[in-house]
């Protein structure tokens, strides 16, 4: 016997969806035929759908839908013919009760209208197995891809190509739709997109688990928006803040940047009573090497050594170029013992560093000056003192530590 709706229903109005579920549809046709077949939905609404079928259907008939894949089945009532499409016969069809469970989707959910009605981001849904349910207006402006190219196809076949900021592809490494679909925690990304003509779009993305009445996790959305404007704002911070606060000669920190942290530092140490080294480094005889070997070279030592004593030196410690041939180091966590075998450490890498020239390798010494924060001090006080303390060095012969 075939499921009846009880009553005629009146037509309710709902929000349609471009979604493209499979669902098997099952009735009696026109003829009087009873029939099976399997489709996929053009639309979906909280209260019907609108799908294809290669057969006649009659207003008012009644018929039964079940979602591949699941369970969940709805039945329904053929309200209009909608026209003929290249998969069939298109039909308009009403369900008494709510579609939500048939479709996955909370029509009624202010997140749902946030998303597609009120966005001007890419929005597009994936089910379980990643294949593309759902995809807007705006995803299409900012792919190129329209809703009739990407619905039905699956998010890993990659023709989006998404990619990290290195050129690693996303979808087999590191696909957020993925991770959010295996622990229902929302996740943001920045990537970039193929778009369809071939050039490489900035897009910021977040992802969202989709959950049926049930809670369990059916599916996920995701919203993107060129971050073109975003990247270009970020490139010129980094730009100024290298102008501001980098050399450009060695890329170190310049002066005003190690100073700002070095007061940092002494605020650090006041209030927690964290321990600072500060170390001066002046490279022995150097304006000996400019005048014999020429500035190039000279350049090219004063980044030998900056080099040297960024790889030498920790993670933590800040290397700064104090001016001319003077380096500044900061270093937390450590006492006066440490600070001075850091110190000689950091003297032996120097003069075991070089450059070379068509005639000769050039190497260069230091003289050192090294001290710990205290509470008397400011940013002044604490570098002055080791400034004198690296000039007894250089009164002391070179190449050599004073600690005080």
């Amino acid at each position: 016997m075939e499921p009846q709706l009880p009553v005629p229903s009146a037509r309710r109005r709902s929000d349609r969806v471009s979604i493209a579920f499979p669902v098997e549809v099952s009735g009696i046709d026109l003829a009087g035929r009873r029939f099976s077949e399997r489709t996929k939905t053009m639309t979906v609404s909280q209260y019907g759908c609108c799908l294809p079928l290669p057969r006649l259907l009659g207003t008012n008939l009644t018929i039964q839908m079940r979602r591949i894949g699941t369970n969940d089945v709805a039945v329904g009532r053929v309200v209009a013919p909608m026209g003929v499409q290249p998969e069939g016969r298109l039909y308009g069809v009403e369900t008494r009760d709510s579609c939500e469970g048939l479709w996955g989707i909370r029509f009624s959910s202010s997140l749902y209208a946030k998303l597609l009605d009120h966005v001007h981001d890419g929005v597009y849904f994936v089910n379980r197995d990643r294949k593309i349910t759902y995809w807007n207006e705006g995803a299409q402006g900012l792919s190129g891809h329209a809703a009739s190219e990407a619905v039905g196809r699956s998010c890993f076949e990659n023709f989006l190509g998404h990619v990290d900021e290195n050129g690693r592809p996303m979808c087999a490494t590191g696909c957020p739709l993925s991770h959010v679909m295996q622990d229902g925690q929302p996740r943001t990304a920045e990537f970039y997109l193929r778009h369809k003509e071939g050039h490489r779009v900035p897009i910021s993305v977040r992802v969202l688990p989709m959950r049926d009445r049930e809670g369990t996790i059916v599916g996920a959305v995701e919203v993107f928006g060129d971050s073109t404007a975003k990247m270009k704002v970020e490139n010129r911070v980094r730009e100024l803040e290298q102008l501001a606060f980098r050399d450009p000669l060695t890329g170190l920190p310049n002066r005003r940047y190690t100073e700002l942290k070095v007061e940092q530092a002494l605020q650090d140490h006041l209030r927690l009573g964290r321990l600072y080294g500060l170390l001066m480094f002046d490279l022995d005889n150097f304006k000996r090497v400019n005048d014999t070997y020429g500035h190039e070279v000279g350049d090219a030592l004063l980044k030998a050594v900056g080099q040297t004593l960024v790889q030498g030196l920790r993670t933590i410690d800040i290397v700064g170029r104090w001016g001319g041939e003077e380096f500044l180091v900061l270093m937390p966590d450590v006492n006066a013992t440490g600070l001075g075998d850091l110190a000689e450490r950091c003297r032996v890498l120097i003069a075991q560093s070089s450059v070379a020239t068509e005639s000769a390798r050039v190497a260069v010494t230091a003289s050192i000056g090294a001290t710990v924060l205290s509470h008397p001090d400011n940013a002044d006080s604490a570098i002055r003192r080791a400034d004198e303390l690296m000039y007894q060095s250089k009164r002391s012969g070179g190449d050599r530590t004073m600690a005080g």
